[in-house]
Parts: structure tokens; C-alpha cells; sequence
């Protein structure tokens, strides 16, 4: 027999029943809830996949945008008002999570219980590009290194595609240093 697991719940902030952490409303009184701490894919009720459609994204984050539009709560209190914000705040903070291919990966791996540890600098790639001697030779490193990880990005995919979670955290992990690089150079001018 397969278990089924159980989803968690919070006290409604109105009434105190009890309410799943993903719920807008409350289930007993129909009252607006904070926003429980989900992933981004639960979030925005999408499932929790590497390849995304991106107009699905959109599709789902203009339904909660009507759901949750400032005009459906003027007549309901200034907590509604407010939680109907934050709402808003974290959809959008989901959506741009899941539009970015690394965040997506890395909120995967995270779900997995597999994510690497964030890097702190671009390595080998920001080296090679503060080494550049001037200018042109900055964007000339610049470009390789953006190139690179458009490669490294389409075999991020191949590792998910593959369900190999170990090869996705050390692509996601060269993907992130070589945006820390791309984000060095920017700085450089």
C-alpha cells in the first residue's frame, strides 16, 4: 500500500482552523492566508520539472494575478489588503525564479535534497577574464565564457533528462560560477 504524504498545515489566521501551507484561502472561513513557505513550483501549481514551459509560467501567474487583484480585497480589511501583496510579491519572486534556468535547477535540486553549495566567485573564468590586458581582450573572455555556459546550460538539461542529480549539481555549479564571472566582468566595465 502507498503512503501518502501528508501535507502540512497552519492555524488560519481568522478562524483557526487548519489550512495547508499552499492555500490562499482558508478552507473553513474563506479568509485571504499569508503566504506559506513553499517551493516555487508548488507555488505556482506547476510541477516540478526541469523543462518548463515558460508561457505556463505566465499562464499561471496571470490566473493568481486576477485571483489576487488589490480590488478584490478593498472591502475585506487592510490585513486582507496586505496579504493579498505578499501574495502577489511571491508569486512574482517564483515566476522569476522558475524563467531563470539556474534558479529552476537549483530549486530542483534543492526539493532533491541535492543542491551544491552556491559559489562564492567565478574561478578559472573571472581569472581569465581580470587577466585580460585590456579591453577588447575583457570581451573577447567575456563572450567565451557566456558561450560556455550556454553549453554548460544544455548539458544541465541532459543531466536532468538523464535523472542524474549528481551531474546537475556540478553543471548547475559551473553554470552559477561562470554568471559570478559574466557578473565580474560587468562590474569591470
Amino acid at each position: 500500500m502507498k503512503e501518502t504524504a501528508v501535507e502540512p498545515t497552519l492555524p488560519c489566521w481568522h478562524c483557526a482552523a487548519n489550512v495547508t501551507v499552499r492555500a490562499l484561502f482558508c478552507h473553513e472561513c474563506g479568509t485571504i492566508q499569508p503566504p506559506g513557505e513553499v517551493d516555487p513550483f508548488t507555488r505556482l501549481g506547476l510541477t516540478a520539472q526541469f523543462e518548463l514551459d515558460i508561457s505556463a509560467i505566465d499562464r499561471q501567474l496571470a490566473g493568481f494575478a486576477r485571483i489576487l487583484a488589490p480590488a478584490r480585497f478593498l472591502d475585506k480589511g487592510d490585513k486582507a489588503v496586505t496579504l493579498a501583496a505578499a501574495h502577489r510579491v511571491v508569486r512574482e519572486q517564483a515566476a522569476a525564479t522558475l524563467r531563470d534556468p539556474a534558479c529552476r535547477a537549483r530549486a530542483l535540486l534543492t526539493l532533491a535534497n541535492a543542491a551544491p553549495v552556491q559559489p562564492v566567485n567565478g574561478g578559472t573564468w573571472e581569472l581569465d577574464i581580470i587577466a585580460a590586458p585590456d579591453q577588447t581582450a575583457r570581451a573577447r573572455a567575456t563572450t567565451q565564457v557566456k558561450d560556455a555556459m550556454a553549453a554548460e546550460l544544455r548539458l544541465l538539461l541532459d543531466a536532468f533528462r538523464l535523472g542524474n542529480l549528481t551531474l546537475a549539481a556540478t553543471r548547475l555549479s559551473r553554470v552559477e560560477a561562470m554568471a559570478l564571472a559574466v557578473a565580474a566582468a560587468r562590474r569591470l566595465g
